[in-house]
């Protein structure tokens, strides 16, 4: 019996580990990466021609929790297509601030690359339930 309920304490204690969202993602994964999208959206909206401290911050959280928390290598589909997708978005952002960089002027259209930002963004939202 006390076996039992050691197997019990430690299933219940490790189910906490690997706890998932509605979408089937790690739950840490998740608020990883919709904090950082919350963050380029912000930094969108106000203008930004370079990543914010907000961005960074949470570009090298994202980073730590995908590569050093978990191994890459054993996430679901689910888990590894939701990553990708903050990393589509995070080259869609790079376009946008660098074209509202004087020091890239002419480099990329502003428009173009918002078009594209956004586009990624209503698909993200609309894929994984993220509030705006």
């Amino acid at each position: 019996m006390v076996r039992f309920l050691i197997f019990l304490i430690l299933l219940f204690a490790l189910s906490g580990c690997t706890q998932k969202s509605e979408e089937g993602i790690r739950t840490e994964i998740y608020s990883a990466g919709t904090n950082y999208f919350g963050s380029m959206q912000k930094s969108v909206d106000e203008m930004d021609q370079s990543p914010s401290k907000g961005v960074v911050s949470n570009s090298d959280h994202f980073k730590e929790v995908c590569t050093k928390k978990f191994d890459y290598s054993k996430l679901s589909k689910k888990e590894t297509k939701f990553i990708d997708s903050v990393g589509d978005l995070r080259i869609a952002y790079e376009h946008v601030v660098d074209s509202r960089n004087p020091k890239y002027k002419g480099s990329f259209n502003e428009e173009a690359a918002l078009s594209e930002f956004n586009s990624l963004s209503q698909k993200f939202i609309n894929n994984y339930k993220v509030d705006k």
